[in-house]
Formats: structure tokens, C-alpha cells, sequence
């Protein structure tokens, strides 16, 4: 009863070493899976641990060759470790028929098998063979194969099943470097698309920036001559109606110029603004100024309301007068006839960009400016487009309203180019009020040196 009792724990003791080496033989190939550096050492790794799982003489993991019929041996252990590189066919090998049949199968008699193919420097007293395929990507790539099992046994059911387990972990392992290298390629061709989609950003900032000096030196020369013949006091109403259609149309255009110009020098970084100390009334008033002839011909108001006293901020006193004017004239554009608008400035403080790391806001002295219409409003699904370079809420070739679509984008650009921000408040059928916050102190960072200046 002993000795029964002592071979029992014994068999127990044996069989629970056995599992602990085959567990530790899976975990060195789940680690080799991770962390493997090349296939030739994944494959090695895999011949080994399959056959020492499986308790065989010798083991092999061998690959379809692409385009032909044929696999080759990519790793073999033990007895089959003189074969790596020797090629078997697909037709007429014990290996081939497992990739074609796509699942696994096994003889005790190799040698009599007509299924096996020879291979020179391998040792002929085969006998015992067990077959499973591997995948890739959904697709049989190889097989795994083990021989001769230790002692002269055959290999069973659990055999083969061991050999699915390890073939499941391959599949894995490939899979995961397959998508890993998918990744790598996949990086490298967006870096490829972001050099081409920069290059190609460049090289139309610099076309558009060309064009437009080119077209403005020939109109400049037609608003010129025009302006010049208009002197004349002997023309005729036809003539001057013709004429001044001609001045007026070309400086339409030559505004349109101007604008491409401006949004091709932003684009490329380009655009520079001067700080210098600016008072916002006087920068106001010359805005409300330029613009009284647009609001004369519709018979439209502007009420200018201001703080008492200087209102000066460090900014490009021309670019600000610039956004005025677009504003301005876009609350002419759209307000009818007889219509209203005001202009206000107020101190206030609020929450803008600092130069520190990262998108961080501090609260800071700004001035606010906005420009109110009684005008046709706009929806609010439609405002998110407003500040979009060439986009228009009414974009149809019919509408009333002419323009580029670019005038909304310059002035947000150009007020974020000094530190501060713009929207817009509307309601459809009552008007919009357009405003924008600059920090009194200027735009975080650096400023470049510029020459003070108290006026616009």
C-alpha cells in the first residue's frame, strides 16, 4: 500500500512538473511573440518550444513560398535542424498537404506515407509526424511540424492539439507585427502626404502672393487713368458714368487682390504687424470715415459710441483700422436702405492666450470694439462658417450680396495676430453685432521694435 501510495504521488509529482515546464514553455514563447526582433528568431523559437511540448526528436516551422509551390523549412530543431532552407513541394509532401487541406494531420509510418518527400541531411528513420497549418492575416502562410516522438511513441490527439495551441500564438504574434508594420508604413506614408500637402501649401501661398503684386501694378494703373480723365470737366454724363464704373470696379477688384494678398502672406507666415502704442478712437474714427460714402448711397446711420479719454493698446494701428473696415463695410453690405449701425469701444478684462506652454489663459486688460447692424441677421448654424477663408453663408451665384469670402477669415487671423479674439452675435431678421477683444498690453511674447506712434 506503500509503494502504491509512493508511485501515486510520484506519477502526481511528475505530472505536475510536466505541466509547470510546458507553462513555462508557453510564457517564453508569449514573451518571444512580444518582444521578438526578426521572423528567422520567432520561428526558431517557435520549432523549439513546439517540440519540446509535443516531446519530439525533432520540429520544423516552414513557409509557403510566395508565387511558387513549394514551402521552405524557416527553423527546424533537433533532427531537422540541418534542413532550414531546403525547399519541399507543395504536391507530394506530408507538409504540403497540411497547408493545402488547411488543417492538421499526423502518420505513425512517415516513411511509407506517400505523402512524404525525403530531404537530404535529415535522418530517414522517421516515423512519427504531426502536421498543423499557421495563419496570417486569415491566411495559411505555413505549417508547424514535429517528428519522432521521444521514446518511440506516436503522437496522439493532445499532441496534435498542442501544436494548434502554439500555432494559435503564432497567428497572434504574427498578426501583431503585421499590424505594428502596418503602422510604421502607414506613418510614413502621412509624413510623405504632410511634406507634399506643406510643399504644395507653399508653393500656392507663393503663386498667389506673386499674382496678386503682378495684378495690382496694371490696376492701379487703370484706377489711375481713370481717376486722371474723370478731371476732365468736358465729358459727358456717359462718359463719366462709363468712366467712374471703371474706377470704381477696379478698385473692387484691387480691394479683392489685396485680401488674396493678405491670406497668402498669413498662410505662409509672412504677415507682420508693427506694435506701437494706438490710441483705438482715433484708429475708429478714420474707420467710420473711410466707409461714410458706402452708408451715404443706402441712407444708413452710424452712431459712434466711445469711453472718455485715450483708449490705447500696443497694436498694428493699420490692421486694426483694416478689420474696421471690413466690418464696417460688411454692415453696410448687409443692412437695407435707411438702415442703422453703431460702433462702441469699452475697457474691459477677460480671459486671454498667455506666452506660456500650451493653449493657457489669463485674465488680462483689453478693450472691446463692436460693430452693431440692424441688418438681415444671420443663423446660427451658419456662423460656425463665417471666419472660414473663402466660405459665405449665401454662396450661390445668384446672391445679392457680392464678395470673396475672405474678409472674415483676414480680420480673425489678423486680431489673433495680436493676442486677442472675435465673433459674433446675431439674430436672423434683427441684426448682427460683430466685436473683437484685444489685450491692452498686446500679443504674449516678444514684440518686434516698432516705431511709436499715437495715431492710426
Amino acid at each position: 500500500a506503500a509503494a502504491e501510495r509512493h508511485a501515486v504521488l510520484k506519477n502526481a509529482a511528475d505530472a505536475a512538473a510536466a505541466r509547470s515546464r510546458d507553462l513555462e514553455l508557453l510564457r517564453e514563447l508569449a514573451s518571444t511573440l512580444l518582444t521578438f526582433g526578426s521572423s528567422s528568431q520567432l520561428f526558431q523559437e517557435v520549432a523549439r518550444v513546439a517540440t519540446a511540448l509535443v516531446h519530439g526528436d525533432g520540429g520544423a516551422v516552414m513557409l509557403r513560398v510566395p508565387d511558387e509551390q513549394f514551402l521552405r523549412v524557416a527553423a527546424g530543431e533537433g533532427l531537422l535542424r540541418p534542413a532550414v532552407g531546403r525547399l519541399l513541394p507543395l504536391d507530394g509532401s506530408l507538409a504540403g498537404a497540411g497547408l493545402a487541406q488547411g488543417r492538421s494531420i499526423r502518420t505513425d509510418q512517415l516513411q511509407s506515407d506517400p505523402r512524404n518527400h525525403p530531404v537530404g541531411g535529415v535522418d530517414s528513420t522517421i516515423g512519427a509526424a504531426a502536421i498543423t497549418p499557421f495563419r496570417s492575416r486569415g491566411q495559411v502562410i505555413g505549417v508547424i511540424a514535429a517528428y519522432n516522438r521521444i521514446g518511440g511513441g506516436t503522437f496522439s490527439d493532445d499532441s496534435v492539439t498542442v501544436l494548434e495551441t502554439v500555432a494559435e500564438q503564432l497567428e497572434v504574434g504574427l498578426d501583431r507585427a503585421a499590424m505594428v508594420e502596418d503602422a510604421k508604413l502607414n506613418q510614413l506614408a502621412l509624413e510623405d502626404s504632410n511634406r507634399e500637402l506643406v510643399k504644395a501649401t507653399e508653393l500656392k501661398s507663393q503663386f498667389l502672393a506673386n499674382m496678386s503684386h503682378e495684378l495690382r501694378t496694371p490696376l492701379n494703373a487703370i484706377i489711375g487713368f481713370a481717376d486722371l480723365i474723370l478731371a476732365d470737366q468736358g465729358l459727358d454724363e456717359t462718359q463719366r458714368d462709363y468712366l467712374a464704373s471703371i474706377a470704381r470696379n477696379g478698385r473692387h477688384l484691387l480691394d479683392l487682390i489685396t485680401s488674396v494678398l493678405d491670406v497668402a502672406r498669413l498662410e505662409a507666415g509672412r504677415m507682420t504687424i508693427r506694435l506701437a502704442p494706438v490710441d483705438l478712437r482715433l484708429v475708429v474714427r478714420a474707420a467710420v470715415s473711410d466707409t461714410e460714402s458706402l452708408r451715404a448711397v443706402k441712407q444708413q446711420s452710424c452712431q459712434v459710441e466711445m469711453i472718455e479719454g485715450p483708449v490705447e493698446v500696443q497694436a498694428d494701428g493699420q490692421k486694426i483700422r483694416q478689420v474696421l473696415i471690413n466690418l464696417l463695410s460688411n454692415a453696410t453690405k448687409f443692412t437695407e436702405e435707411g438702415g442703422r449701425m453703431a460702433v462702441s469701444v469699452t475697457q474691459t478684462r477677460v480671459p486671454l492666450p498667455t506666452a506660456g506652454p500650451g493653449d493657457q489663459v489669463a485674465l488680462r486688460d483689453a478693450v472691446c470694439v463692436s460693430v452693431e447692424d440692424s441688418g438681415i441677421g444671420i443663423a446660427a448654424e451658419d456662423r460656425g462658417r463665417l471666419f472660414q477663408a473663402f466660405s459665405q453663408v449665401d454662396s450661390s451665384a445668384s446672391r445679392p450680396q457680392q464678395g470673396s469670402g475672405l474678409g472674415l477669415a483676414l480680420c480673425k487671423q489678423l486680431i489673433e495676430l495680436h493676442g486677442g479674439t472675435i465673433g459674433v452675435d446675431s439674430t436672423p431678421g434683427r441684426g448682427s453685432t460683430f466685436w473683437f477683444i484685444l489685450p491692452i498690453g498686446g500679443p504674449p511674447g516678444p514684440a518686434a521694435p516698432a516705431t511709436p506712434a499715437k495715431t492710426a
